[in-house]
C-alpha cells in the first residue's frame, strides 16, 4: 500500500493536479435467482485529491439471456456542486441517468473456463440534469482481462467510445436541428487483486479525451468489490 501511495503521488505531480481526477468506489453484487444478478455501488470522484467533483449511487439488474450474452438495465443517481447556485441558491445539484445495454463475451462460446476474458459492451444512457438539456449517449466498451495462474494480480485494459446523440444544436430559420456526434474517448489499464470470500480490489489509471475541446483528463481509479455467487 505504501508503494501504491508513492506511485499515485508521483503520477499526480507529473500530470498536474488540475488535469486529473481520483475515483474511489465500492460495489456489491448478488444473484437472487438463476441467470440474474443485481449490482449496487457507490463512487466518490474528486478533482485531484481534495476537491469534490461528484458522488454516484447506482443500481443495475443483469439477466443472462444466452451463453456469453447478457442484457441489463441500470440507474445512477449523481450529486455534484451546483455551478448555477446564483440562480437557485443551492450549493449542490442532482442528476439522473438511466441505462439499457447488452454485454457479449465471445470466449464463453468456446471455453467457459478460459483465463482470458474478452467483453464487448453496448449501452444507451439518458442523463437528466437541472439547467441543462437531456443528454442521450451511446457508449461502446471493449475490455480484456487475463487471470495469470499462480500470480496474485490479474491485468486488464479497456477502451470506451462515447457518441452523444444530442451533441449539437443548430438554430435554423424555421426549426431547431439536434444532431449527434463523437463526444469522448476513454481508456483504462490496471490490475485486479482477488481476495478471499469473493472480494476484489481493482486499481487502474485512465485517460479521457473530449472530442471537440481536445481536453485530456487523467484518472486514478480504486474500487472494492464484494460478490455473493
Amino acid at each position: 500500500m505504501r508503494y501504491l501511495l508513492v506511485g499515485i503521488t508521483l503520477l499526480s505531480q507529473s500530470i498536474g493536479y488540475s488535469q486529473y481526477q481520483s475515483w474511489v468506489g465500492a460495489d456489491f453484487s448478488f444473484k437472487p435467482i438463476k441467470k440474474t444478478k443485481i449490482e449496487l455501488g457507490i463512487q466518490q470522484r474528486m478533482n485531484g485529491v481534495n476537491s469534490w467533483n461528484r458522488t454516484f449511487l447506482s443500481g443495475k439488474f443483469n439477466y443472462k439471456a444466452f451463453t456469453g450474452i447478457s442484457v441489463y438495465g441500470g440507474y445512477r443517481y449523481g450529486i455534484s456542486p451546483n455551478l448555477h447556485s446564483a440562480i437557485d441558491l443551492k450549493t449542490i445539484t442532482y442528476r439522473h441517468r438511466t441505462d439499457l445495454g447488452i454485454e457479449i463475451e465471445p470466449i464463453d462460446w468456446i471455453n467457459k473456463k478460459s483465463r482470458l476474458s474478452f467483453n464487448i459492451n453496448g449501452q444507451w444512457q439518458l442523463t437528466q440534469r437541472k439547467f441543462k438539456r437531456d443528454r442521450q449517449v451511446i457508449r461502446t466498451k471493449i475490455s480484456v482481462k487475463y487471470d495469470i495462474k499462480g500470480f496474485p494480480l490479474s491485468p486488464f485494459v479497456n477502451w470506451e467510445y462515447f457518441y452523444n446523440k444530442t451533441r449539437d444544436i443548430t438554430y435554423m430559420e424555421h426549426e431547431i436541428l439536434i444532431t449527434g456526434g463523437t463526444a469522448a474517448f476513454r481508456s483504462f489499464g490496471g490490475f485486479a487483486v482477488e481476495l478471499p470470500k469473493s472480494q476484489t480490489i481493482k486499481f487502474a489509471v485512465g485517460r479521457r479525451k473530449n472530442y471537440l475541446s481536445n481536453k485530456v483528463n487523467w484518472i486514478i481509479d480504486l474500487n472494492y468489490s464484494l460478490s455473493i455467487k
